[in-house]
């Protein structure tokens, strides 16, 4: 179920694209799965058909789905890998960031390995988003 926020500052279209990309990488959407149409969906959340076509069509020029003329559009064969590799690319950077923070509050690469572990160690609902054990 595809959920958009008309309030949030992220356009609309972004937010269609990452729920289905959601849906993709948690297998609700499988390969060659259908999509909505894009006047069905629409229609659904209340938006014009031109913002979830244009979430269609970049989520194809992306690689993770294809259209068939006349038959709608489908999740694509390697939207899965395309998904992994996104998801890398993201972290990845995220992982940048925090590094060069942390390099500029003069930790080494030992104490951020350290606090990385221990961060990894701990059970996701004792500890709260920025909490510090240390």
């Amino acid at each position: 179920m595809i959920k958009v926020d008309t309030s949030s500052f992220v356009p609309i279209y972004e937010q269609i694209k990452k729920e289905f990309k959601k849906e993709i990488f948690r297998g609700d959407l499988k390969p060659k799965d259908p999509l909505p149409s894009i006047r069905d969906l629409a229609t659904e959340l209340l938006i014009n058909p031109n913002t979830v076509a244009r979430a269609y069509r970049e989520l194809e020029m992306e690689g993770f789905i294809y259209t068939r003329k006349g038959k709608g559009c489908y999740v694509a064969d390697d939207s899965t890998q395309l998904m992994t590799e996104e998801r890398n690319s993201i972290l990845i950077q995220s992982f940048d960031e925090v590094i060069e923070e942390a390099k500029k509050y003069g930790l080494d690469r030992e104490e951020i390995k350290k606090l990385f572990e221990e961060r990894l160690n701990i059970p996701q609902k004792v500890m709260k988003k920025g909490e510090y054990n240390g």
